[in-house]
């Protein structure tokens, strides 16, 4: 089954008239009424209750595929575990935390003023399966310490990574890719930050991981005009000035890891601070996280060779709104593909290539050849755009996805879901890099 769950942006958009539609019927029946017609498999009365925009752009038998795909990916659907309810603007958002074989799935559903549902956005799943600690890692050889980044109102949750070797120690901030990440980029089974934390710590590298904004605080991060300023920027630099205070920390030797959305947004980061020693990007893109969206959705719509017929009106319609978004025709705050239109007209003005080629800071690019989400050609960009700039490293690697854990044949989102680790190559290649670095 394919279905667009693209972790760089996972939004699909519904907006049916429910099962009784009124200003008096309670939101959270109506949403649990409208996952019990999904769970019965009933997409024709599910269907009914869209809006005529969206039954063209999304009818029953793409709905039918899009909910099969999920019991493929998480098993029998078990039980509603939580509801919860908020708003936003004139819309109210309802997050239906749902029990499979498998594991947990938010399902969030957002309702207009006329209780109708306006979108459908599925979260990442938390998969029942246990995180395996790398062959890599030696837990006698670091130690781990909480602690709370205080970002402008924000307070985020962090762990600190120690090795336990002579202090001071070089260390690395990183920094997520996108949607709502807790510390450990956990996705499925597997957690790739907590695989580099430990990693990099068993080989006298402290690490700095927190949770990200929109994970800790959800909604409520989303304030007017919010951009990857926010999302992103102002806490990579609330931890960074963070771990300066300490003494066990060479200050001298503080480097910042981005990975996806973090790896692109690096050189912006290095913009915004002084203390850094350098930067290591993985699976960076260049280019905007439109195009990037777009790229995707025409890779796992033909992952079978082909595209459907209801895959071509779900790509036509995020060109379409790609298209809007460019135009400068929609308001600011206008929610589109996901994110407020200030979140994306920020993003296309943002050039990280320039930015790099104009700094003077060590850098270590990293990419796997099976990545779909960032696609090689992006590496092969920052490769012959930065060729002359002898400070910046690039490596290559066979075989390995956007999470850099390896894998054979095409890479799809499926994949993700089943344990494994990063790399030991990279978790050796940064930490070999980092202490080559001196002050």
């Amino acid at each position: 089954m394919k279905y667009f769950l693209v972790s760089i942006l996972i939004t699909l958009l519904l907006m049916p008239s429910t099962l009784v539609y009124s200003n008096k019927i309670d939101i959270e029946d109506t949403a649990k009424g409208f996952i019990s017609l999904l769970v019965q498999e009933r997409f024709t009365e599910a269907s009914k209750v869209f809006t005529e925009e969206l039954t063209k752009a999304l009818p029953e038998n793409t709905l039918a595929s899009i909910w099969k795909s999920l019991i493929t990916t998480l098993g029998k659907f078990n039980s509603i575990l939580d509801i919860k309810t908020t708003e936003i603007q004139v819309y109210k958002v309802v997050i239906v935390t749902c029990d499979f074989e498998l594991g947990s799935l938010g399902i969030q559903i957002t309702f207009d003023r006329e209780s109708k549902i306006a979108g459908l956005y599925f979260l990442q799943p938390q998969f029942k399966a246990t995180y395996r600690l790398p062959s890599y890692v030696d837990p006698d050889s670091y130690v781990e310490v909480e602690l709370t980044i205080e970002s402008h109102s924000y307070k985020l949750p962090a762990t600190l990574t120690l090795p336990r070797i002579d202090k001071p120690y070089p260390i690395v901030v990183l920094v997520h890719g996108s949607g709502p990440h807790d510390r450990d980029e956990t996705i499925g089974p597997n957690k790739p930050f907590k695989d580099i934390a430990l990693g990099l710590a068993s080989r006298g590298v402290a690490v700095l991981r927190y949770e990200k904004r929109t994970k800790q605080y959800g909604d409520k991060a989303l304030i007017e005009g919010f951009t990857v300023n926010e999302e992103t920027i102002e806490d990579a630099i609330s931890a960074i000035s963070l771990i300066y205070q300490r003494d066990d920390i060479d200050k001298d030797r503080i480097f910042l890891l981005g990975h996806s959305l973090g790896g692109m947004l690096a050189p912006r980061i290095v913009e915004s601070t002084d203390r850094l020693k350098g930067i290591i990007i993985l699976a960076g893109a260049i280019n905007d996280l439109l195009e990037l969206i777009l790229k995707q959705a025409r890779y796992l719509a033909d992952l079978d060779g082909s595209i459907s017929e209801e895959e071509k009106k779900q790509i036509e319609d995020i060109e379409r709104q790609i298209n809007l978004i460019r135009s400068g025709k929609i308001e600011k705050n206008e929610f589109i593909l996901g994110a407020p239109c200030s979140y994306w007209l920020d993003l296309m003005n943002y050039k990280p290539l320039e930015i790099l080629k104009s700094i003077d800071i060590p850098a270590l690019i990293l990419h796997g050849d099976r990545d779909f989400q960032v696609p090689i050609e992006d590496f092969y960009l920052w490769k012959e755009e930065l060729k002359d700039k002898n400070q910046i490293s690039f490596k290559l690697y066979k075989g390995l996805n956007h999470l850099f854990i390896f894998g054979e044949g095409k890479s799809t989102m499926e994949e993700y879901y089943k344990p494994g680790n990063v790399s030991q190559e990279v978790i050796e290649d940064i930490a070999t890099w980092i202490l080559s670095i001196q002050p």
